[in-house]
């Protein structure tokens, strides 16, 4: 599952997290996602959803450093995984410190984990991030910056990535993650959407509702995926309580099996 669960220093009247905090523990709880990619998530709000799901483990990082700012946090179930690698990067020309670049209009960090199943003895690569609503240019170099560093860890193992892109189904930052973008070295690596293998043709996939539940706009939560992975389930989950909805964006979630 890949959620923006809208962090709780915003002001959102009635939609302030107090009030929606249990709407967002029935998703995860309903769902129970193996792993789970969180955006907006700040350290209060890791904090309490750790008292709330003490199976999983957390790995992330805040955007200006340390706990500060907001987390693109990796939740992973302990019993089915171990952790064996992980680590955080800026999506800026200096990666390895708190920063932003290419008009930016915010820090944007990746976090990202090497899990290994425990049955199967097999790791799984997961990457998950929020891009800039400000900067397509931002956007496009973080894609980049994020697709070279899976080329580097990731390449020869199963790898899912996910996030908040804030990038429609069209635009240049979707081809650089697809792998069909002219502007972008061949890495020699791919990624699909899931949710669009199995719903290639469906209509009203708006992501980002506002709180209203709305689904006519454009598509930017995503689950993506090696071509060779086989997507059993994919769904945007829309789940609401007498219209009240857990968060200003649908979760996306996606069943795979490894290859």
């Amino acid at each position: 599952m890949s959620f923006n669960i809208r962090n709780s220093y915003a002001k959102d009247g009635v939609n302030h997290w107090e009030g929606r905090k249990g709407l967002v523990y029935s998703v995860i709880r309903d769902y129970a996602p193996d792993v789970l990619g969180l955006q907006e998530a700040n350290s209060f709000q890791l904090k309490e959803l750790s008292n709330e799901f003490p199976q999983y483990g957390k790995v992330g990082e805040g955007s200006m450093g340390g706990a500060k700012g907001q987390y693109s946090a990796i939740l992973f179930l302990k019993k089915r995984f171990k952790l064996t690698d992980s680590g955080s990067f800026w999506l800026s020309e200096t990666p390895t410190e708190p920063s932003k670049s290419w008009g930016s209009a915010h820090h944007r960090i990746c976090t990202w984990v090497g899990l290994l199943d425990r049955e199967s003895q097999q790791i799984i690569y997961i990457y998950n991030t929020h891009m800039d609503d400000g900067s397509r240019k931002a956007r496009e170099k973080g894609a980049r910056m994020i697709m070279e560093h899976i080329q580097g860890e990731a390449k020869t193992t199963p790898f899912v990535f996910m996030g908040d892109f804030n990038a429609p189904e069209d635009s240049e930052t979707l081809k650089i993650i697809k792998g069909n973008s002219e502007a972008r070295q061949n890495l020699g690596i791919q990624m699909v959407d899931s949710f669009r293998v199995l719903y290639p043709d469906r209509k009203k996939v708006g992501t980002y509702n506002g709180f209203t539940g709305q689904s006519d706009g454009p598509k930017i939560d995503y689950i993506m995926v090696k071509p060779s992975m086989k997507v059993i389930e994919a769904s945007i989950l829309q789940t609401n309580r007498e219209g009240r909805y857990p968060s200003d964006h649908f979760p996306v979630t996606a069943q795979v099996g490894l290859p």
